[in-house]
């Protein structure tokens, strides 16, 4: 009703002639004052735990605003408890399944995780992957979610991974190579699945494994040891990195060395997960640990010592060789149960 007050003085004042250019800007900038309202009205916002599950603002590791926009809608992510920028993308949708334009994401230490441009949820253009320490981890031209020409992917060290090369629209060829600079593997793709031959080496230089696929699927081998001589036994030529004594055996060295830090008391039980990536080496030796998901200096800094800390494991073998496995822990302080 004030509006219209001021409307009708103004009416009063002006010329026929006047009012009814004032009556028309009046409507305007009316109709602009609803527009704003309606688009912020359409704004949403969303707590979600450490695993990207929804939950209460308490228990939240990230904070999300989803907002509609002239091109789409923008949905921006957030880790929680430090304010820091997870994410800023387009999508085509209000649920934010599929993206649509600029997409960037950023480590938990500020720094760049990846950039790019999707179209319908693929790939397009250069697109960019980026360490926590600031190198470049992976780099490719996309079309329609496919590599246009060559695709170029980077240890932490800054030594070359992987170099994927198009020979036709469905043809790749790929080599790659160990941390240290030395021979991998090789072979074709098709469709991002092996193909024919490949090749695969020990760090020495020695042929670990010949493996034919057809389709993506293995369908002959042939494994070497570090001298060259053929092995009859290939049970044993891929596993995954263990713990030893399994994984109820990491869960009970977790439990048994974290603690909660000492003047940080809540008055109810609590519990808080700290995201720690490590990479156990080709001697079981645990490397390379970093916190992804802080919460607190404090508790960061048991979960880094205990990861540290942890007993020898079980290598990781892949091809018949020794490899360096990743692994992303979740590290889980409780307060206040028994």
């Amino acid at each position: 009703m004030g509006y219209w007050r001021i409307y009708i003085i103004i009416a009063i004042k002006y010329k026929q002639h006047r009012f009814k250019h004032s009556c028309m800007k009046f409507i305007l900038l009316l109709l602009a004052d609803t527009l704003t309202v309606s688009v912020f009205s359409q704004k949403t916002e969303s707590y979600y735990d450490f695993y990207w599950k929804p939950c209460s603002k308490e228990n939240a590791s990230y904070f999300s605003i989803v907002q509609k926009t002239d091109s789409g809608w923008l949905r921006t992510d957030y880790y929680y408890r430090s304010g820091q920028l997870q994410m800023d993308a387009l999508y085509e949708d209000e649920a934010c399944k599929v993206q649509t334009g600029h997409c960037y994401y950023y480590h938990a230490n500020g720094r760049p995780s990846a950039t790019g441009r999707r179209v319908n949820g693929k790939n397009e253009g250069i697109c960019l992957s980026y360490y926590s320490n600031g190198m470049t981890s992976d780099s490719a031209n996309f079309q329609n979610g496919l590599v246009v020409d060559k695709r170029f992917r980077w240890h932490t060290n800054g030594f070359p991974y992987d170099s994927t090369s198009r020979l036709n629209d469905s043809l790749y060829v790929r080599v790659s190579w160990f941390d240290d600079g030395s021979p991998s593997s090789a072979g074709y793709m098709v469709f991002d699945k092996p193909e024919g031959k490949w090749q695969y080496f020990h760090h020495n230089g020695q042929r670990a494994a010949l493996e034919i696929y057809n389709d993506g699927k293995l369908v002959g081998a042939e494994y070497f040891d570090e001298s060259g001589k053929l092995i009859q036994d290939t049970s044993g030529v891929n596993r995954e990195s263990s713990f030893k004594g399994g994984e109820e055996a990491w869960r009970k060295y977790l439990q048994k060395n974290l603690h909660w830090p000492q003047r940080l008391e809540f008055k109810t039980a609590a519990a808080v997960t700290i995201g720690v990536d490590f990479v156990v080496d080709e001697n079981g030796k645990v490397i390379n640990a970093e916190v992804w998901m802080p919460f607190h200096e404090e508790f960061d800094k048991i979960a880094l010592k205990v990861i540290r800390n942890s007993p020898p494991w079980s290598p990781a073998i892949s091809h018949n060789r020794k490899v360096k496995a990743f692994r992303r822990q979740p590290v889980t302080f409780t307060w206040g149960e028994e």
